[in-house]
C-alpha cells in the first residue's frame, strides 16, 4: 500500500561523465552537504540498519551491480510504518552527484503505509561508489540505508575442463588460461585447490591482472 501523491522531490542530482579509475583509487570524493538542513545531518547519529519501532527499510540496503558507464539505472526502496501511529519522518537523500532520489512527502505517515523511494543512478567512472539515505525518526533510532554501486566481472571465460595432452614419466606439461575482463579496471583473484593431488600444481593462486 502505497502514499498517497501530493508532488514528486528531487533531492539529488546525477551529472558529467569521466574516465576510469585503477583500484587504488575506487574511492568516494566528499558528499556535499548545501541542500539539507545541517542540523539534521551534523547532530544526530543515524546507525540502526533495516529498522527500528517504527520504520521499516525494503530493501535493508541498496546495490547497484554490473553498470556501464552513461547509462541510468533504478532502484525502489521502501520505509514502512510499523508503528501503531501515524508518524513523522525527516528523510535525509543520498548527496553525491552520482544518485538523484525522488519520492512524494506526505505531512504524516499512517500505520501501514510507506513512502517509496526511487534511487536513480549514473556512473561516469569504472569504480566503488558509496552513499546513503538517512532517516531521521523521533528519538534516536535513526535509521542508515546504504547504497552501494560497482562493477561486476561477469564475462570471465573459465573452461569446466582441462585437457592434458599425454607426456612421458618424469617430463611435464602446462596450460595457460588468461584472465581477462571487458571492465577496464584491475581485479584480484584466488583459486581454491580442492582436492589437492602431487602430480598437479596451479600457480599463481593468487594475483592481480593487467588491464
Amino acid at each position: 500500500m502505497e502514499v498517497a501523491p501530493s508532488g514528486p522531490q528531487t533531492l539529488s542530482e546525477a551529472h558529467r561523465r569521466g574516465t576510469p579509475l585503477p583500484l587504488s583509487q575506487l574511492v568516494e570524493e566528499t558528499r556535499s552537504r548545501a541542500s539539507i538542513p545541517t542540523h539534521l545531518l551534523d547532530s544526530k547519529i543515524y546507525a540502526k540498519l533495516k529498522s527500528n519501532s517504527q520504520i521499516q527499510a525494503e530493501p535493508s540496503e541498496l546495490h547497484f551491480s554490473s553498470f556501464e558507464l552513461g547509462k541510468n539505472y533504478t532502484k525502489i526502496l521502501k520505509l514502512i510504518n510499523t508503528s501503531s501511529e501515524a508518524i513523522n519522518i525527516h528523510i535525509i537523500p543520498t548527496q553525491t552527484k552520482y544518485f538523484q532520489t525522488t519520492y512524494t512527502k506526505k505531512c504524516r505517515l499512517i500505520p501501514g503505509l510507506a513512502y517509496t523511494l526511487e534511487v536513480a543512478f549514473c556512473p561516469e567512472e569504472w569504480r566503488y561508489f558509496y552513499d546513503c539515505i538517512r532517516v531521521h525518526c523521533k528519538g534516536e533510532e535513526n535509521l542508515l540505508i546504504p547504497v552501494h554501486a560497482y562493477p561486476v566481472i561477469d564475462d570471465l571465460h573459465i573452461p569446466p575442463h582441462i585437457d592434458l595432452a599425454a607426456v612421458p614419466l618424469g617430463q611435464s606439461v602446462h596450460r595457460a588460461i588468461p584472465l581477462r575482463c571487458s571492465c577496464p579496471i584491475d581485479f584480484e583473484f584466488q583459486v581454491y585447490v580442492i582436492q589437492p593431488h602431487e602430480a598437479f600444481s596451479v600457480h599463481p593462486l593468487t594475483g592481480l591482472p593487467c588491464i
